[in-house]
Order: C-alpha cells, then sequence, then structure tokens
C-alpha cells in the first residue's frame, strides 16, 4: 500500500514537470514568433497557454496576435466573453475598446472608455488597475483621465502616477507642474523627480524644458518662499552652468538661512571647474565679506586669491599693477595664516604668479623649498612641490639642476601619476636640448601611462619627433624655440619658429611653427594676432593634426575675445563637419547651439 503511494506521488511529479516543461516551451516558443511578427503562430500558442492557465498577460498577448491579423471577430467574441465571466473587472472593457480601436470603430472604442470612466468606484485599487491597463495600451490621454476623475471620487490627488504618466508621454508643462507639486506633498520623492528633471536638461537642445522648469519655480517661488524650491532653483542654473544666477539665488538663500556661506564655497569650487572665475570670485568674495568669525572665511580667503591667479592666467587680469597687488594679497595672507599642508595649491599658484608672471624664479624656488621643509606635507605633496620646483629650475635655465629634481620625483613615485609626470619631464628636457632618440625612447614607453594627460602629451610629442626624425636641424631649432616658450622668452621663441619658416618653408613643421606662434600672441593677449595664425594652420593645413586644434582655438578666441560669433560658428561647424572624430566635437557642437540661440 505504501509503495503504491509513493509511485503515484512519483508519477504526479514526473507528470507535472513534463507538463511545466512543455508550458516552458510553448511559452519560448509563443515569445519567439510574437518578436517575429509572426502572429497567427503566435495566436495558437497563447490561445493554448491562456486556456490553460487563465493568465492575463497571456491573454493580452493572444488578443494582440489577433489584432495584428485582423481577426477582429474572434477577438471582440473572446473579450466579451472575459467580460461576461469577470463582470467587476471592469478592465476587459479597456481591452474591447481597445478592439474596436483596432477595427477603427472609433466611436465604438470612445463609447466604450466612456463606459469605464463613467463606472469608476472611489476604490484606489480599481483606479490603479484600469490606469495600468490603459497605460499598457499607449493610451496616455485615457491614462490621464482615469487618474484625475481619481482625482475627484477619492480626493487623492495621484501625482506620483500623473508624474511618471507625463514623463512617459514627454508632456514637459504638466511633467514640471505636477513634479513640483509632488516635491511640496513628499519631499522624500525629490531624488525621484530630480533624475527625471536631469533627463530632460540633459536632452533639452533648445533649452525649451529648461525655461518652463526655471519659469514654473520662480512663479511659485514669488508666491511661497521654498528652501526645496530654490535649491532646485540652483541646481538647475548649475546644470546649464548659469553660475552667476545660480549665486544670486545661494545668497538669498544664505541670508534667510542665517547660513555660515557654505553653499556658496561649493558653488564656487564648482565655478572653478568650468573654469568661471568670476562666479566663483562673486562667491568667495561673498563668504569673506562676512567676517572672520563663519567657518569657513579662510577657505573662502584662499578661493579669492586662486580665482585672482586664473584671472591672470587666461588673460582677464594683464595689467602689471593688479598683478603685484595680487602677489601683495598672498603674501599678506600667507603672513595671516601661515604656510602649512593644506595650503599647497595656493603655494604653487603664488609660486607660477612669482615664476611666469613677475619673473621672480627665485622668490618662487625659496617659498617652495620652505615648504617642502614642513613636517605636515604628505608624500604626494613633496611630489607636487618637486614638480614645480623642477619647472621652476627650468624656467631659470638650469637644465642639470632641473633634470636632478624630476630624477628625484620619478624615483620616489614609481607606478604613479607623479612619476609619470617628472619621466614627462625629463624626456621634455632632452627633446629641448637635441638628445631625440633618448627622449623618443623615454616617450613611447609613457605613451600607456596612467595619468591619461600624461599619456597624451606623451603621445604627441613622440609623434612631432618621429616625424620630422629626417630632418633634425630643423627639429632642433623648433625644440629650442619650444624650451624658450615653455619659459615665457617670447621673443627669443618667436626668433627661432621665424628662422624655420622663412630658411625651411617646406619642413613639415611650419604648421607647428604657426601654432606655436599663435600660442605665444595668447600668452600676450594679443588675440587678433593669435586668431590670424590659428586660422591659418585651420585653413593651410586642414590635411595636418593641428587642424581641428587650431579650428577650435579659433573659434573660442572669435566667440570670447573678439566678439565675432558668425566666424565662431563657421570653424565649430568645420570641426563637426570635417573633423567629426575629434575631440573637440562635443563641445563645439554645444557651443554653436549656444550662439545659434543669440
Amino acid at each position: 500500500m505504501l509503495l503504491k503511494r509513493i509511485l503515484l506521488i512519483v508519477f504526479i511529479v514526473f507528470a507535472s514537470l513534463v507538463c511545466f516543461s512543455q508550458t516552458q516551451n510553448d511559452l519560448q516558443l509563443a515569445y519567439s514568433y510574437y518578436n517575429s511578427s509572426e502572429y497567427e503562430k503566435a495566436s495558437v500558442l497563447f490561445e493554448d497557454l491562456f486556456q490553460k492557465t487563465k493568465s492575463r498577460t497571456y491573454f493580452v498577448y493572444f488578443i494582440n496576435s489577433l489584432l495584428k491579423t485582423e481577426n477582429y471577430d474572434k477577438a471582440e467574441k473572446v473579450v466579451k466573453k472575459q467580460i461576461s465571466n469577470y463582470k467587476n473587472d471592469i478592465t476587459y472593457k479597456i481591452i474591447l475598446g481597445y478592439v474596436y480601436k483596432n477595427e477603427n470603430l472609433l466611436d465604438k472604442s470612445e463609447t466604450i472608455y466612456n463606459e469605464v470612466l463613467s463606472g469608476l468606484k472611489p476604490e484606489r485599487g480599481q483606479i490603479i488597475q484600469c490606469y495600468n491597463q490603459f497605460l499598457s495600451l499607449s493610451e496616455g490621454e485615457w491614462c490621464e483621465k482615469i487618474l484625475l476623475k481619481g482625482r475627484d471620487l477619492t480626493g487623492e490627488n495621484f501625482n506620483s502616477e500623473l508624474f511618471s504618466l507625463y514623463v512617459s508621454t514627454r508632456n514637459q508643462k504638466k511633467m514640471v507642474s505636477t513634479g513640483l507639486d509632488l516635491l511640496d506633498e513628499d519631499p522624500e520623492k525629490a531624488i525621484n523627480v530630480q533624475s527625471m528633471f536631469q533627463y530632460f536638461v540633459n536632452n533639452d537642445i533648445n533649452n525649451e524644458f529648461y525655461d518652463i522648469l526655471r519659469l514654473s519655480i520662480l512663479q511659485r517661488l514669488q508666491k511661497t518662499p521654498s528652501t526645496q524650491l530654490s535649491e532646485l532653483l540652483i541646481w538647475l542654473f548649475v546644470q546649464k552652468k548659469n553660475f552667476k544666477s545660480a549665486a544670486i539665488q545661494a545668497k538669498a538663500l544664505d541670508k534667510r538661512l542665517s547660513e555660515q556661506g557654505q553653499r556658496l564655497i561649493i558653488l564656487a569650487d564648482e565655478a572653478i571647474k568650468v573654469k568661471d572665475y568670476d562666479a566663483a570670485y562673486d562667491c568667495y568674495s561673498y563668504v569673506v565679506d562676512k567676517g572672520k568669525s563663519v567657518q569657513y572665511y579662510k577657505r573662502a580667503v584662499f578661493g579669492v586669491l586662486s580665482t585672482l591667479f586664473y584671472r591672470v592666467e587666461n588673460g582677464t587680469i594683464t595689467d602689471s599693477s593688479e598683478i603685484f597687488a595680487l602677489e601683495s594679497r598672498y603674501e599678506k595672507t600667507f603672513e595671516e595664516f601661515g604656510i602649512n599642508n593644506q595650503i599647497i595649491g595656493e603655494v604653487k599658484n603664488y609660486s607660477d604668479l612669482e615664476t611666469y608672471y613677475l619673473n621672480n624664479p627665485e622668490k618662487a624656488k625659496a617659498m617652495i623649498e620652505q615648504t617642502l621643509k614642513l613636517p605636515s606635507v604628505s608624500y604626494s605633496q613633496k611630489a607636487q612641490l618637486n614638480l614645480a620646483l623642477g619647472e621652476i629650475e627650468l624656467f631659470m635655465n638650469d637644465v642639470w639642476g632641473s633634470t636632478m629634481t624630476f630624477a628625484k620625483v620619478e624615483n620616489d613615485n614609481k607606478q604613479n601619476e607623479y612619476g609619470d609626470m617628472a619621466k614627462l619631464m625629463k624626456a621634455k628636457i632632452a627633446y629641448y636640448t637635441g638628445n631625440f632618440k633618448w627622449a623618443a625612447s623615454q616617450l613611447d614607453v609613457m605613451k600607456s601611462a596612467t595619468s591619461k594627460l600624461v599619456a597624451n602629451d606623451a603621445m604627441e610629442l613622440s609623434l612631432l619627433i618621429a616625424d620630422n626624425s629626417d630632418s633634425l636641424t630643423v627639429l632642433e631649432i623648433y625644440a629650442r624655440g619650444d624650451m624658450y616658450f615653455s619659459q615665457n622668452q617670447f621673443v627669443k621663441s618667436n626668433a627661432s619658429l621665424d628662422s624655420i619658416i622663412s630658411q625651411y618653408p617646406s619642413s613639415s613643421l611650419v604648421d607647428e611653427c604657426y601654432f606655436l606662434k599663435a600660442k605665444i600672441s595668447e600668452r600676450q593677449k594679443d588675440w587678433q594676432t593669435a586668431a590670424l595664425y590659428y586660422k591659418k594652420v585651420s585653413d593651410e593645413y586642414s590635411f595636418d593634426v593641428l587642424a581641428d586644434k587650431a579650428s577650435y582655438k579659433f573659434a573660442e578666441i572669435s566667440a570670447f575675445r573678439l566678439s565675432d560669433p558668425e566666424s565662431a560658428k563657421e570653424y565649430y561647424m568645420k570641426i563637426l563637419t570635417d573633423y567629426p572624430g575629434s575631440v573637440f566635437a562635443v563641445d563645439s557642437r554645444e557651443k554653436y547651439r549656444e550662439l545659434d540661440k543669440q
């Protein structure tokens, strides 16, 4: 008896497994037919699966397969049977309306849909069920009608569902309005709402979404001040790199909440990343003006110094009296706060100011050496300072001393970015001094350096040497001019470059000479001449490796230095059409669009 029971159980289990296996095989085959548009075959299998399991999913696929084959009569008959069997489930009526719509019986479809709408009960479950059914049929308009009717019936706003609906249907105005409502009622939804806004901002070609969201937030803020909305507006401005407007909002919020300036410091740091030094200076200065008692005062003081230095670097500040005033400001700040491991970046900026803009390399060297002696300086900071020291020594034409300094950094920092940078500088010194073979051997190794920047620089210099190895005399002259450029000895650099242009006009280095002369003109803030040389390289040497970079530099100067947007647009477009694979293509496309709107 026991044996018979065991055998029966085994048989039942075996039969179930066989049945399940067969069902899985049929299901895979049904999906395969459906996805390959073999709807007649799919309908047979899905009908069988539905009859066996009564699964709603298989039922929907069954009906869709019938509609795809225009078998409307059978579809209508099957759906009506379900309606008769499940009188309390009005979602089957939605499917019947969908059948009529596919049959192009639009009046009947509309009538059915309206019956569903009018038959809704004040029950969240039924409302969401109908919403999901319409959603699965891509009936966005009726999804909205269901939710709005549900709002009237239950008093519940259904903002989460409406927001998701408007996102999927790309109804930007309603999405923004509902999203802001959702933030107001449930701040915990901020991450989800903002992530959706982020997607639309990132894909906002004509700033249409940006304008809708910005105006909506501003209108609400005018009615009711809100910290969350203010922060959202600041975030929005930052997405579009509009740090000036972001700073206005951040200051207002800082004052209203009696803060210590932290959000202004964060904003300034972000502005520096995109080289908006004016906005960064404004933010740091605001915190400085709050006085020494605020927590971020010291951070802001050094931030002001950094932004002033970057303005000198990018040519915004050129007057010698302003540069001397910055030197004095640095020294007073160092005297007030002392020099420690927390301000290594500021020490390096100060040494660059003294070396390259005030021609006081000895003073810069003394500052670096003094800082290196501090016990608090970390291993990596020492590497950074020694790299700066090596460049100062090279500026002073102490080739041997510079080489030894870089060799020490390389030896102490094997397999990290500082060691790679030191190795690159050693190779550059060899290149400057005409030892091309050794330089090339070192550069080839560094093409796979940890730092992408080092690897790219190594690749460019390696190609330069390799492409001109058959004319070493010209390469020696060019390398010397390149070294003079690195030392800010522009008269000597130009003399070397001009000698190549006049004496070796057919040299493959001529375009490199014009490009370097453009960089010299940039350093001297002679934007007209710089633009002229960059344009020459772009137009006359369009086949060369520097052509896309020259086009980009010309466009940048035209747009931001010479107030010539049309020329800038022409050369941004040239990059997109002639050099679509250029590293400058993405930025050129964005800037072209910005100029085209003006």
